[in-house]
């Protein structure tokens, strides 16, 4: 059974036309498939022992050739796609301190202006529509670049006739 790691597929075909070899030299020069060197260089998947090759013909060492998953990419990724559930979280607290605060004194007899007074006019109801927009604009950005992604995806899996 042999393992698999995922190589950096733009940094082995760099590396190919730096030498300035086909797909088939380099094949030929490493001990492997031209098919081996296609789906390496398309998808970046190999196995250790093509990684080994690959990294002998470059005189590198085989984790010189592998992927690097920086976690700070990750986690900004991570942030970016649902930072959206943030701002309806920060919205559906003030929206919550609005009701608390304000418009239930204001219901029970309190005076409404003096309310906002005692909280030295913070307006919860304004930041918590403002959060709300907010993520609601986030949201459907995501789901716009989503919908493009797959629509994109589906188009180049589709075969041509």
């Amino acid at each position: 059974m042999s393992l698999f790691v995922k190589l950096d597929n733009k940094k082995i075909q760099q590396l190919r036309l730096q030498h300035c070899w086909s797909q088939e030299e380099l094949a030929v020069t490493a001990g492997l498939s031209i098919r081996t060197i296609q789906r390496v260089e398309k998808n970046g998947n190999a196995s250790l022992e093509t990684s080994k090759a690959l990294a002998a013909v470059f005189e590198l060492t085989p984790a010189q050739l592998q992927q690097q998953s920086n976690i700070e990419h990750i986690t900004f990724a991570f942030l970016i796609k649902y930072g959206w559930i943030a701002a309806f979280a920060i919205s559906s607290v003030m929206f919550g301190l609005w009701i608390v605060d304000i418009l239930i004194p204001t219901l029970k007899g309190a005076n409404f202006d003096a309310q906002y007074e005692l909280h030295g006019n913070f307006r919860y109801l304004d930041f918590g529509g403002i959060s709300f927009v907010i993520g609601f604009v986030w949201l459907s950005i995501n789901i716009f670049v989503d919908f493009q992604a797959r629509k994109k995806q589906l188009a180049n899996s589709t075969p041509s006739v």
